[in-house]
């Protein structure tokens, strides 16, 4: 399946060493030990400084898309430790304030909007149990329970709280699970909130609901917003992706849409279970995010 397709939280599966995410589970759980508070497990999962300055170059790039587009839809593999360190790098850019208004996320509940504003745009400190419903009771809350989650919207929290109140980035719940239709409620929530008011946003989801074939909200609003959406995510098989872009050590934003490669089969590279697929690098994303040689991690939930 898709990442992030209707139906599917775990997210389609990548060249992840299973030994590595227990033993960073097994860390997590020594280190921290099972009486320090929730959110001090989700500082232990923040990318360091270090990590941060490699994916400079991906951060980059992705904020000058807001140049030119309304939306940048940033895909995610759930789950994905590489995936939450390069969102957390980006908001935490001295330029992403500048340029971006709002940020939806999939693991928020609209149904928790003001306990977000609470904690996100009015800087109210707030404990992990405390903020917990933001999460819980949005659509997979068994995958949100990761502390990479938390960990993004504390990082939000923390960018606003060194900001004026006028130009603080407003936090968007952006799941219902009451709506039987997922992905049509996640077009109509982006157009509703943030393409119809023409404000510069930044959107999380698993990377199905990003790409630009109908399924994915670009895919399905870039009719009627023509030029206000770009798309970017990783390979949903990496070692496929690197063999056949000769992919290195260091990370790389491809661009796909506007270019050559835009007519590639996207192959095995974006294998999403369709038999006899035949969507082209230009169906699925404006530009693939390759994160380089560091092998992913998957970081489960905590127990909380």
């Amino acid at each position: 399946m898709v990442p992030g397709s209707d139906g599917q939280h775990s997210g389609m599966p990548r060249t992840i060493s299973r030994l590595a995410s227990a033993a960073l589970a097994f860390v997590l759980v020594c280190v921290v030990g099972p009486g320090v508070a929730a959110q001090d497990i989700a500082t232990k999962v923040r990318p360091s400084d270090e990590v941060k300055a490699r994916l400079q170059v991906l951060v980059t790039g992705i904020l000058a898309a807001w140049d030119k587009f309304d939306v940048v839809c940033l895909g995610e593999d759930h789950g994905s430790k590489n995936d939450s360190d390069l969102r957390i790098a980006l908001v935490e850019h001295p330029d992403f304030a500048r340029k971006v208004r709002v940020i939806i996320v999939e693991f928020a509940a609209v149904s928790r909007q003001a306990l977000l504003d609470r904690f996100a745009l009015e800087g109210e400190d707030l404990s992990s149990p405390a903020l917990s419903p933001v999460w819980r009771e949005a659509h997979g809350a068994e995958v949100w329970d990761s502390p990479l989650y938390e960990a993004f919207l504390r990082s939000v929290r923390g960018i606003n709280l060194a900001l004026p109140r006028e130009r603080r980035v407003r936090l968007l719940g952006g799941d219902d699970p009451g709506e039987p239709n997922r992905g049509r409620f996640i077009r109509e929530e982006v157009d509703r909130q943030i393409l119809s008011r023409g404000l510069k946003a930044l959107a999380v989801y698993g990377a199905g609901h990003c790409e630009c074939r109908g399924g994915g909200f670009p895919g399905e609003l870039g009719g009627r917003y023509p030029g206000k959406i770009w798309a970017a995510f990783s390979f949903y098989d990496v070692e496929e992706g690197r063999r056949i872009f000769g992919l290195g050590a260091e990370p790389r934003l491809i661009p796909i849409s506007g270019t050559e490669q835009a007519k590639r089969p996207a192959g095995k590279m974006f294998y999403s279970g369709r038999f006899n697929d035949t969507a082209t690098l230009g169906d699925i994303a404006d530009a693939i995010i390759y994160h380089g040689d560091i092998k992913d991690t998957k970081v489960s939930p905590e127990r909380r």
